[in-house]
């Protein structure tokens, strides 16, 4: 009469193990984006940038421009290209920091360049193949004052930019890599 409920509470625990294992398995998300922190500037015109900058990968609802599902009206419309959106835009606001007197926040304007690791100007290229390139465009966003400090006149401004990817000419898929210069100058 014993073993019934030892066998019994055996397999409760088993299962209860099994599902505790498979809840956290199962719970661990992958990361979409990584966190940039910036170091915040102690001197003026300290100029702080992350060292490095991951841009998560591309989602196939930003290629795509049709809804998931769609229907056809007659059999040519089964022979139709595929339409795919060849431009991507992401928006980094706040890639660098700078404390400035509070009497210049307004004079301040930022210019971004992007240099694949091959050279070439306003692109990224391959880790791969480096002779595969996306173009990139990248438009300034307005600079922000995000604190002042009353005791030292000055104020911590940040900016960041719109990343324009054009990844119609794309040969390779993968990761691509260039370098950002971030300018920060005063009118």
């Amino acid at each position: 009469m014993s073993w019934y409920p030892t066998k019994s509470c055996k397999r409760y625990l088993l299962n209860s193990i099994a599902v505790s294992l498979a809840m956290l398995a199962c719970s661990q998300t992958p990361t979409v984006a990584q966190f940039i922190s910036t170091v915040e500037p102690t001197e003026i015109y300290q100029l702080a940038t992350p060292q490095k900058l991951r841009i998560p990968p591309i989602a196939q609802s930003e290629i795509s421009v049709i809804a998931k599902s769609e229907s056809v009206t007659n059999p040519g419309d089964l022979l139709a290209p595929p339409q795919f959106n060849t431009l991507i835009v992401r928006e980094f606001p706040n890639i660098w920091q700078m404390r400035v007197p509070v009497d210049q926040v307004n004079l301040l304007y930022a210019t971004y360049e992007m240099k694949a690791e091959n050279g070439k100007s306003n692109a990224v290229s391959s880790e791969q193949r480096s002779n595969s390139v996306v173009q990139v465009v990248l438009e300034p966003l307005p600079i922000i004052e995000i604190s002042r400090d009353l005791n030292t006149n000055t104020a911590l401004v940040q900016g960041g930019f719109r990343l324009k990817m054009d990844v119609s000419g794309t040969q390779v898929a993968g990761q691509y890599a260039g370098e950002l210069a971030v300018i920060v100058d005063r009118r």
